[in-house]
């Protein structure tokens, strides 16, 4: 049986998706990062599946007091990192402002923000530096006009979205990473050519995402071709290679001497807040209400707002675990123990299978994945987006089709 074969089988025996209509506060009895979900946005990206709702700034005015009565209700004092996506966290420089000065002080390590091309003006760069946010996330996505048009991305251009890289890498973060997005559609020349002009500009490190065909999307009823995928990755790779990055996650290259490191799914155990936010604490992995109108509703009445939970056990916590660590470069066996306990049969099993079948290599007390692992990695985190993500994010974006809207919601 192979890894992925041995992955699926024990994912699909494992892995089971509750409904809930609100909950009681998780238990966090280690660090964890926070994750605040802003869901305004201006405009549909065709492509994006992440929750979103149409900006109105009565609606959004209350907001931030909503995400501080959850954290209340979660009963949580302190985190690791800081990470704010969405939507569009910086349409809204008042409502981010707001959001960030609520919570920063709770934060004791880096404080992470998404921003959009759009919104890199100069002055916003500013606000935002003075909030002390030190790990920006660029979405670019390309820097091709035909691109950008077909993923329906209306408030970008080629041009504004060199503008925007060349200001943010010099705005002075601690931390600069630039999203790109690649598909065997676009063809791997394309995809080159974008690699090529982020690493122009220098930022620390370079995200470059598939393009995932989730329900609900402009690509949904299309099917991604791994194979090919992976055949524009080994390009970028070699690009990379070649100009001073090196693989440092699934997905990212990061600059050679390089010691700090973004990624938005990459933490141990996190906290969200905020519609459609997951939370994870090693026992329980929770997603909340898609529906604004049902996320107030929730708050309100002094209720968190989650709508779907996976129980773990403990196999199913550490399968959990070492997934998004090899995911992130590295899995410490130590650290795993530590966590979890001496690994159940079958994780053992999975592993040692992978070390010996060659997707796996051992580094003292840690498992890194070989050229090969990473290549069956690709396959798993796509297989796990539709079975799972994809899953949840459509059953709850479909409950809240249903609701009331407060604001108005695509």
């Amino acid at each position: 049986m192979s890894v992925f074969a041995f992955l699926m089988d024990l994912a699909r025996k494992e892995f089971k998706i509750d409904s809930l209509s609100g909950r009681g506060r998780m238990d966090f009895d280690r660090p964890a990062g926070l994750y605040i979900h802003i869901p305004f946005c201006s405009e549909r990206c065709d492509f994006c599946p992440y929750n979103k709702v149409r900006y109105d700034p009565e609606v959004a005015a209350i907001y931030p007091q909503a995400l501080e009565r959850e954290l209340e209700l979660q009963g949580v004092k302190s985190f690791n990192s800081l990470y704010i996506g969405g939507g569009t966290p910086t349409l809204d420089m008042d409502l981010l402002e707001n959001v960030i000065n609520r919570f920063s002080n709770s934060v004791d390590g880096e404080l992470a923000l998404e921003v959009h091309p759009a919104d890199a003006t100069a002055e916003k760069l500013e606000r935002i530096k003075r909030t002390g946010i030190d790990f920006v996330s660029l979405g670019i996505q390309s820097f091709d006009d035909h691109t950008l048009r077909k993923m329906g991305r209306k408030r970008q251009n080629a041009t504004l979205s060199r503008e925007a890289i060349e200001r943010v890498v010099l705005a002075g973060f601690g931390f600069v990473d630039v999203d790109l997005i690649f598909d065997f559609e676009l063809g791997s020349e394309s995809t080159a050519r974008d690699l090529e002009i982020a690493m122009d500009y220098g930022p620390h490190q370079i995200s470059v995402y598939p393009m995932m065909r989730f329900t609900g999307t402009a690509l949904a009823g299309t099917k991604n071709d791994p194979e090919r995928e992976l055949q524009v990755l080994e390009i970028l790779e070699e690009r990379a290679r070649n100009r001073g990055y090196s693989r440092d996650t699934l997905w990212t290259f990061k600059k050679h001497g390089e010691s700090k490191r973004y990624s938005s799914v990459s933490r141990e155990f996190f906290l969200g807040l905020g519609t459609s936010a997951s939370s994870f604490n090693g026992r329980q992995f929770t997603t909340n209400t898609f529906s604004l109108d049902e996320y107030y509703h929730y708050i309100d009445r002094g209720r968190i707002p989650v709508r779907r939970v996976i129980e773990m056990n403990i196999l199913q916590a550490s399968l959990y675990y070492s997934f998004w660590a090899l995911y992130g470069g590295e899995l410490d066996l130590e650290r795993l123990r530590s966590l979890f306990g001496e690994p159940d049969r079958r994780l053992s099993e999975l592993l040692e299978l992978a070390r010996k079948t060659g997707y796996l290599r051992q580094e003292s007390e840690k498992l890194v994945p070989t050229k090969k692992g990473y290549r069956e990695l690709h396959k798993i985190e796509e297989w796990l987006t539709y079975n799972f993500i994809d899953v949840i994010w459509t059953e709850l974006r479909e409950e809240a089709a249903k609701r009331p809207h407060t604001g108005s919601a695509w």
